[in-house]
């Protein structure tokens, strides 16, 4: 499911969980955005996933830093046979090699309902397969850099109609803002006015960041 701000808001408490954004803060800079947020069920009988990376359509060689950090809140428990979440440590730092499905190295994310996995974008990882009878529900928002294309279009995904109830973190996450010195102006201004329709805020030749405090810089 898609546009899940739009269709179920009370996952803005996942997407801006203070324990998950103090990792992305120390793995992307400042003014990072939300690329994609998707609920995924994964039903009964469903093969595993093709090895993938989040940020793979970023076609700068490898290895390299990352584009973008994923999280998955497992909203059901992930088991050994639902379809867990599955990865290969250490693949954040690979080149451009194939991945082996069969890699002796695979890793499966096992967690009770409630918990969160957070990985880079580089990292190789795939959902499982499910060999229960029951399905496997997770929600997975993924951040991007500050300057790079979102995923998702999220000021359509998202209106301002329906964006304007939510905090200035959570906007700003979603594009309403500028990364200095002026990307994502909207006529030459901040497009978070577009929420507020007060046309005296500064415009965007000012610099003017977002409200979330600067995390680190690589």
């Amino acid at each position: 499911m898609y546009a899940l701000l739009a269709k179920a808001p009370s996952v803005a408490a996942l997407v801006e969980h203070p324990a998950v954004l103090e990792l992305v803060d120390a793995m992307l800079h400042p003014n990072y955005l939300l690329s994609a947020n998707l609920a995924i069920n994964v039903h009964p009988g469903e093969t595993a996933q093709t090895l993938h990376t989040d940020d793979g359509y970023c076609r700068i060689p490898r290895p390299r830093e990352p584009m973008g950090v994923s999280a998955i809140w497992a909203i059901d428990d992930f088991t050994d046979d639902n379809g867990a979440t599955e990865l290969i440590p250490g693949s954040h730092t690979w080149g451009d090699e194939e991945p082996d499905p069969n890699d002796e190295g695979v890793l499966q994310v096992t967690m009770p309902a409630g918990s969160v996995v957070v990985f880079v974008g580089t990292l190789l990882h795939r959902g499982g397969p499910n060999r229960s009878d029951g399905t496997r529900l997770g929600i997975t928002p993924q951040y991007c850099q500050p300057w790079i294309r979102q995923i998702e279009n999220m000021t359509l995904a998202v209106p301002p109609s329906v964006a304007s109830s939510f905090s200035p973190l959570l906007q700003s996450l979603l594009g309403y803002s500028i990364h200095p010195p002026f990307i994502g102006y909207v006529d030459g201004r901040d497009p978070r006015r577009l929420l507020t329709g007060d046309d005296r805020q500064t415009g965007a030749s000012s610099g003017r960041a977002s409200t979330r405090p600067a995390g680190p810089t690589w």
